[in-house]
């Protein structure tokens, strides 16, 4: 099977995973996120999969924890405390929707941003895993493998 349509089969995974637990108010993002992809690479996935499937996590968690926020004036998690007082603003004046829009619109640019920066991010840090890893096992007295 192709990378490619492994990655995308872990990006819907986690779209779909992250989207039911963004609707419920209060899930925080560490204590969410890291044990499920933590038990995604202890399942195999190779780290395309992983990557696709932690990223389609954080987008689909940060654009539902708008509806709780700007509906029931409830913050979706500790990124959403901010917004309150905007979305309780907005529900007074019969707006709720309006928050809403401007929320995953925010969102929606937000990932359009963060997910290049962290590809590029990434292939820059990984011109230095060679010499990282060894400094490491010299530090720590470790076999270098």
């Amino acid at each position: 099977m192709s990378i490619y349509l492994i990655a995308l089969l872990f990006a819907l995974l986690g779209a779909a995973i992250f989207t039911i637990i963004g609707l419920i108010s209060g899930t925080d993002e560490t204590a969410i996120m890291v044990p499920i992809t933590l038990l995604v690479i202890l399942l195999g996935a190779p780290p395309e999969g992983v990557f696709a499937f932690f990223m389609a996590g954080v987008l689909a968690k940060h654009l539902t924890h708008a509806v709780p926020t700007a509906l029931l004036g409830i913050p979706g998690d500790t990124t959403a405390v901010p917004l309150i007082d905007h979305a309780n603003t907005l529900r007074r004046l019969g707006m709720p929707h309006v928050a809403l829009r401007k929320m995953i619109s925010g969102g929606v640019i937000g990932a359009f941003i963060a997910l290049p920066t962290a590809v590029l991010l990434g292939q820059f840090l990984g011109q230095f895993a060679d010499f990282l890893n060894l400094h490491q096992a010299s530090f720590l007295h470790l076999p270098q493998f």
